[in-house]
């Protein structure tokens, strides 16, 4: 399950392997990206749990899980230090207060889908 808290711009999900942490993720230039395209998702970059026992590594791609390989630590520790340089660049506003495209679709999706079932 997947939940999208864009106007905090967040995702938040359940660990993909099953291990019942929640994961969040929050989206911005520097972080992750979210699309969707009316029926699916699809989560970029990968998420690594690496501070979690599970160490699952994995692609949300058209609500499909693509699991990814094991980093190691140097790779883990390498990546984390790209993140944290690129969000230092990244000057934008806090994402709870930029207009976001993706909260109108959802909406307009979660309209559509109250109609239907009302129709029935």
């Amino acid at each position: 399950m997947v939940y999208i808290a864009a106007e905090f711009g967040a995702v938040i999900h359940l660990c993909c392997d099953g291990c019942g942490e929640r994961i969040s993720t929050p989206l911005g230039k520097a972080q992750w990206s979210l699309t969707f395209d009316g029926e699916s998702i699809s989560l970029w970059p990968s998420v690594g749990n690496w501070a979690l026992p599970c160490r699952s590594h994995y692609i949300i791609r058209e609500n499909h899980v693509i699991w990814a390989g094991q980093w190691s630590p140097a790779e883990v520790a390498a990546s984390a230090a790209r993140d944290r340089a690129a969000v230092e660049t990244v000057q934008v506003e806090p994402a709870a207060t930029q207009p976001n495209p993706l909260c109108a679709i959802l909406r307009l999706q979660l309209a559509r889908l109250r109609l239907r079932r009302s129709r029935r």
